[in-house]
C-alpha cells in the first residue's frame, strides 16, 4: 500500500480534492450522525475548504492512495484567544476512509498538520472530540494530546 500526504495549496488542481472531501465528509456525516449533507451544506464545506487552502491561517491536507484517490483528509486552522492575545491552533478535521483504518494513515496526517503548527510557532493545540467517540478521544490521546475540559452547550 502506497498512501501520500498532500498539502493543498491555492490552485485549480484542487478542485477535484474538494469534491472528493466534500464526498468523504458526506460518509462521516453517515457514520457519526446517521445523515447526509444536503446541497447547502456540500456547497458551504466547499467554501470553508477553499477558504482554509487560500489563508495563511489554514491548511488542508489529503491523504492519496495508489489509484490517486483521497481516501482521507485533515484541516486544521490558527485562532486567536480574545482574551489572552495569543495563537492556538485547532485540528478541525481529521477522517480517514474506513477500509484504510487502523493503517497510520490518520496518524500521518496529524504528523503533518502538527509540522504545519510547528512552522507557524504554533505550540498550543485543540482539538474537538464527541464525548461518545472513545476511539477518536483513544487517537487523540495517543497522539500526545491531553483531555483538559468538557464543553457544555444548549444544542
Amino acid at each position: 500500500m502506497n498512501i501520500r500526504i498532500k498539502q493543498l495549496k491555492g490552485n485549480v488542481v484542487n478542485q477535484e480534492f474538494i469534491k472528493e472531501i466534500i464526498e468523504l465528509w458526506n460518509k462521516n456525516a453517515i457514520e457519526t450522525a446517521e445523515c447526509e449533507l444536503d446541497e447547502s451544506d456540500r456547497k458551504a464545506i466547499q467554501e470553508q475548504i477553499e477558504q482554509y487552502i487560500q489563508s495563511k491561517y489554514g491548511v488542508v491536507f489529503v491523504a492519496i492512495n495508489e489509484n490517486h484517490q483521497t481516501i482521507g483528509y485533515g484541516i486544521a486552522s490558527v485562532k486567536q484567544d480574545l482574551v489572552s492575545d495569543i495563537l492556538y491552533g485547532q485540528v478541525d478535521e481529521v477522517y480517514v476512509a474506513s477500509e484504510y483504518r487502523r493503517q497510520k494513515v490518520a496518524k500521518n496526517l496529524v504528523d503533518d498538520l502538527m509540522n504545519w503548527f510547528n512552522q507557524q510557532d504554533i505550540s498550543l493545540i485543540h482539538v474537538y472530540v464527541d464525548l461518545e467517540n472513545e476511539l477518536a478521544l483513544e487517537f487523540w490521546e495517543k497522539m500526545g494530546l491531553d483531555k483538559e475540559f468538557f464543553i457544555l452547550s444548549n444544542n
